[in-house]
């Protein structure tokens, strides 16, 4: 009966670390709370354009402020300190989750459905 709790117990653990790691939850939220208003939900955006767009867009110095230039909300949103700080880390969810990347994520405790 013990060997049944805890080969359970490891199946649960992996089952969870597993979850967790199919994308970055904090780049996920930070592209929700700032790009959702305009681009719609974080998957669908990243969906937009292939990996190589990505990169070019967040690569190239002033890029994405010229992209975004006659819209205020989104020039702040890209001076902000939690795009700044994560903005490695929401190029790589793009480019993870991009047009050609292969990626199909259903529902789960961060994200469900495409609402754009």
């Amino acid at each position: 009966m013990q060997k049944i709790a805890i080969l359970c117990l490891i199946t649960a653990i992996t089952s969870f670390s597993y979850a967790a790691e199919k994308y970055d939850t904090k780049a996920l939220r930070t592209v929700q709370k700032l790009c959702t208003s305009c681009h719609g939900t974080p998957f669908y955006m990243a969906k937009q354009i292939d990996e190589d767009d990505w990169e070019f867009f967040f690569e190239t110095p002033g890029k994405l402020e010229k992209i975004h230039k006659e819209k205020p909300e989104a020039l702040a949103s890209l001076k902000s300190s939690s795009f700044k700080k994560r903005k490695e880390r929401i190029l790589k969810f793009f480019i993870d989750n991009s047009k050609f990347s292969g990626a199909v994520n259903g529902c789960d405790a961060n994200f469900c459905g495409t609402v754009h």
